[in-house]
């Protein structure tokens, strides 16, 4: 059986997460574009631990071009009764992965993320890092992860933080809210890639008709 990263990430937090559609970019040399409607805020759910005895929550965010298809996700992972936190981030393949992943929030300090593992379609980097840096998040105004591809050039991830906060505070989703929200996503990707199909569709009309 093939494991993806999707398949990877939700068995790795044993709770309901958003459903992701990765895609991978292969040289990875295209930035991030705008991402969709739907999917522009922070989200958190959360999952009882019965074995420890905790709670565990991920604030999280996917990053989509303007079509609607995905290009990159992070995940704040926070444990009750634990000061550390861990930035779980799913990338494109294609990337140079000695290097790592650079975090930054604004203008402040970067942090080093590495790689842990790779799937076809996609690789997952990980950071743990403290509640200073998550308070550095609600009060930023993005944060930038940025990677190398083949030729070593930078490629950046912009995540908008203006609903960190609110996310990260508010309360989570819960099952159907969650589905309700994956099945919204769906249907404006599908929406969007029509748009874009038949926007080509209309330029190639248009072309065929100018041949003389």
């Amino acid at each position: 059986m093939t494991v993806t990263v999707a398949k990877f990430a939700a068995r790795a937090a044993r709770a309901p997460i958003t459903a992701l559609a990765l895609l991978v970019l292969g040289s990875a040399t295209v930035a991030a574009q705008s991402p969709a409607v739907a999917t522009d805020t922070w989200i958190k759910v959360c999952r009882n631990d019965e074995k420890a005895k905790k709670e565990e929550c991920r604030t999280a965010y996917d990053l989509r071009t303007s079509g609607g298809q995905f290009l990159a996700a992070i995940s704040v992972v926070e444990a009750s009764g634990e000061a550390r936190k861990i930035l779980h981030m799913i990338m494109p393949t294609g990337l140079l992965l000695q290097p790592g992943l650079k975090v930054q929030v604004d203008q402040n300090k970067g942090e080093d993320a590495k790689f842990s593992m790779c799937a076809p379609d996609g690789c997952i980097a990980m950071l743990a890092t403290n509640e200073a840096f998550v308070a550095s998040m609600k009060k930023g105004g993005e944060l930038t992860l940025t990677a190398y591809g083949q030729a070593s050039n930078p490629v950046t991830f912009t995540f908008p933080l203006a609903t960190f906060k609110a996310g990260n505070e508010g309360k989570p989703l819960d099952e159907a809210a969650l589905k309700k929200r994956e099945e919204a996503i769906s249907a404006e990707v599908a929406q969007r890639q029509k748009s874009i199909e038949d926007q080509l569709r209309e330029e190639q009309r248009k072309a065929t008709q100018a041949k003389p």
